[in-house]
């Protein structure tokens, strides 16, 4: 800026342009970024002033204070904590409030799929998985507390925030176990090769079944050898992380020949059933997991490695029919093949043996039996041998009578010792057993 001090009437600036003398006054010196301030005078003394535009701002600029930093804290994590059906192939973004120092550790998963964590900003990182979450699975991020910002700045404290995953359908659930052999029924994906039926299987959608052998006398029972199942097709990708959590287009047909109606009536593809529940079962048992018949998410992620890993099971397919017609009879069909039938007794009317089909949730080779008669009296018998308990207090046993084939228990299906010994091997964790 100049100055131009005046005294009298009038003058000339070094520019020639007048000045006038105890009025406004203009500014030399003018550039052509400027503009030209009037400002009057006080007494004797006028001032003038150039203001550019262009200084100032740049001035303002360079001389701005910088906004204070704050503590190192996380602005955001999203899937948001406590979201529900989480995508399958969800990122995982986590945004800070300060730039992250490159040095910085990044946060974790856990469980993880397979994936990276990226810089995506400087305030921002962001893991992309490159397989898919596990369905039903609790995913725990946490960001550590060694965070540390540009400006040297750590969190201090760990961050945790947890989402869940979206579940996968029964239809695929049913895939799976069929393809792994835990089911009467095999799949094949549309475009997929049929596996060749075992000798006998209908073309028909409704199966057949060879009438029960009249119960034989028990002098002379024979067990019936059933043939080997044909291992299911393995149709899925060699990682749990690729193996599709989606239902795949395709279609389901019996494994076995003479499939027993009660039991064909129980298979509903792309529903919950007993067969579904049952299968899962025998898969909870095959992989050392509890055996509540819930696909959860740990059930979910064996299956998917089973799947990947192409782990067939080799186990038969089994399943008990007892008639309470008279008669009343137990038979054990496996593969396709009625394999043994004896004689039998179910709950008397005051305690009777409840009619429909449940899996096999609990055996013993012997133990004690307890309970309240229907006079109020209570019981206690030890050495009860070969027991699979199916509904409740309800079991399939070896228990010593006079005679067989009426009513007689309090609830249970009972055998004598000998035919209990000959059933128990047939009826594993999941295995149907259906009261008719």
């Amino acid at each position: 800026m100049s100055k131009a001090r005046v005294h009298g009437r009038s003058s000339t600036g070094s520019f020639g342009i007048p000045l006038v003398v105890g009025a406004l006054v203009v500014v030399v010196g003018v550039g052509t970024a400027g503009f030209l301030v009037a400002t009057h005078h006080s007494g004797a003394r006028t001032r003038a002033t150039l203001i550019s535009t262009r200084a100032r701002s740049t001035h303002s600029h360079h001389h701005a204070a910088p906004p204070p930093k704050g503590p190192l804290g996380v602005a955001s994590i999203a899937p948001s904590p406590g979201s529900a059906s989480v995508s399958w192939q969800s990122d995982v973004t986590v945004r800070y409030t300060e730039p992250l120092a490159p040095s910085s550790p990044l946060p974790t998963l856990d469980p993880s799929p397979a994936g990276s964590w990226y810089r995506v900003g400087p305030r921002t990182v962001q893991f992309r998985p490159v397989s898919q979450f596990a369905p039903y699975q609790r995913e725990i991020v946490t960001v550590p507390a060694a965070s540390v910002s540009t400006g040297g700045m750590t969190l201090g404290h760990a961050v945790r925030s947890a989402f869940k995953v979206e579940g996968a359908s029964v239809l695929r659930l049913q895939e799976l176990l069929a393809e792994l052999g835990y089911l009467p029924v095999a799949f094949t994906p549309a475009g997929g090769s049929q596996p060749a039926p075992a000798s006998g299987v209908p073309t028909s959608t409704t199966p057949r079944f060879r009438t029960p052998p009249s119960p034989p006398s028990m002098t002379g029972t024979t067990v019936v050898s059933a043939p080997s199942a044909a291992a299911p097709k393995d149709f899925e990708p060699s990682s749990p992380g690729d193996v599709p959590r989606e239902a795949l287009a395709g279609s389901f047909s019996w494994r076995f020949p003479n499939i027993p109606p009660m039991l064909a009536a129980l298979w509903k593809p792309g529903q919950a059933n007993v067969i579904t529940t049952g299968a899962v079962m025998e898969f909870e048992a095959a992989h050392g997991l509890t055996t509540d018949g819930v696909a959860g998410p740990v059930v979910w992620k064996t299956l998917l490695r089973a799947a990947a890993e192409q782990q067939v099971t080799t186990a038969p397919y089994d399943y008990v029919y007892v008639s309470q017609a008279s008669p009343e009879f137990v038979t054990v069909w496996r593969n396709g093949v009625n394999v043994f039938t004896t004689l039998a007794n179910t709950g008397i009317p005051q305690s009777p043996t409840a009619v429909g089909t449940w899996p096999v949730y609990l055996r013993y080779r012997v133990t004690t039996m307890s309970g309240t008669n229907p006079n109020g009296t209570t019981y206690n018998d030890p050495g009860i041998p070969w027991v699979s308990y199916f509904n409740g207090g309800d079991a399939l046993h070896g228990f010593i009578r006079a005679a067989y084939g009426f009513p007689q228990s309090l609830g249970c299906v009972e055998m004598p010792f000998s035919s209990a010994a000959i059933v128990w091997p047939y009826t594993p964790i999941g295995t149907l057993v259906t009261i008719e």
